[in-house]
């Protein structure tokens, strides 16, 4: 019965003394019980690294933080500590000291590089020049995407993992390719995510962006023979003062291809197809014909392929 009960302490003290080696260094057992969020933090961001320790013989422990070192004013006996990045190409070292009820003491920590990682999106859609906004994608739009990334180093091979609402785009991860370029889903939003990496699989960071999509519409334009477009669409109806009017039909986040080379772009007149349309399919000149004192002035804009690419809208003219 000694021989057992010696046999078992030496076991059982070995087995404590291998987890605080992993717990010290670089192993398992920190990334389970220290967590960071975000998990690849970008220079200057704030940082918070949770304890998930439930250990019963760490029960009741008191919790000391330290940021590289230094002991965080605050935090003592918190589960958690928020902490700010440094800069791109330095590492930030977080510590929870636990003394437990026992007297003893664990160190946990934890260690993490800021990266500088951006997504730069470009729907290729249209907007008109002097709209403030940017370009939104739309069911069936071709989006570029560009990655920006800075981890100190001078790498520019890095291997990119691109998906789209969960779905692996180009079917894996592609070596060097930081631009990637994809056709908008039929749905209200879609979630662009990429990983980038070092050729040995070693993750440098990754993101997630929330990408909207939104309809096509049309506004309209009076066009001035001096001055040009008028920036100020016409809302619901436009009073002419002259003998003739020319309004513009300007698309807001349609596919440029359609845009380009529209299957259909056509005006209509009280309902009834317009004959009366010169080289730019967007534009016309009205000038009222019988004795109404106004008239329904429509434009639509479609691609026969991409069901959702297209808009349509109307106006009422009096003269």
């Amino acid at each position: 019965m000694r021989l057992f009960l010696i046999l078992l302490f030496v076991l059982f003290g070995t087995t404590t003394h291998t987890a605080n080696a992993q717990i010290e260094g670089q192993g398992l057992a920190p990334q389970q019980l220290l967590e960071v969020s975000p998990e690849f933090p970008r220079p200057g961001e704030f940082v918070t690294v949770t304890l998930n320790d439930y250990r019963s013989g760490t029960f009741g422990s008191t919790i000391t933080w330290l940021y590289d070192g230094q002991v965080v004013e605050g935090a003592e006996n918190s589960r958690s500590v928020t902490v700010t990045a440094g800069t791109v190409n330095t590492e930030t070292k977080i510590e929870a000291v636990l003394y437990t009820p026992s007297g003893e003491r664990e160190v946990l920590s934890t260690t993490f590089r800021p990266v500088y990682l951006d997504v730069v999106i470009e729907a290729q859609t249209r907007v008109p020049e002097f709209y403030l906004g940017r370009a939104l994608p739309s069911v069936g739009s071709v989006v570029n995407a560009t990655v920006l990334i800075n981890d100190g180093s001078s790498q520019t091979d890095l291997v990119y993992t691109w998906q789209i609402n969960g779905q692996v785009i180009e079917g894996g991860p592609i070596r060097g390719r930081n631009q990637i370029s994809f056709v908008t889903p039929r749905r209200d939003s879609s979630i662009l995510s990429v990983v980038a990496a070092e050729p040995n699989g070693t993750i440098l960071a990754q993101r997630s962006i929330l990408l909207p999509s939104v309809l096509p519409s049309i506004n309209f334009h009076e066009v001035n023979s001096l001055f040009g477009l008028r920036y100020k669409p016409i809302t619901d109806e436009l009073i002419m003062i002259g003998s003739t009017v020319t309004i513009q039909a300007v698309p807001y986040h349609l596919d440029i291809r359609v845009y380009n080379n529209p299957d259909i772009a056509q005006w209509e007149i009280n309902n009834s197809l317009s004959q009366n349309q010169g080289s730019n399919p967007y534009q016309i000149t009205f000038k009222p014909t019988g004795v109404a004192k106004s008239a329904k002035l429509g434009f639509q804009v479609r691609d026969t392929t991409l069901v959702l690419q297209g808009a349509s809208d109307n106006i009422q003219v009096r003269f």
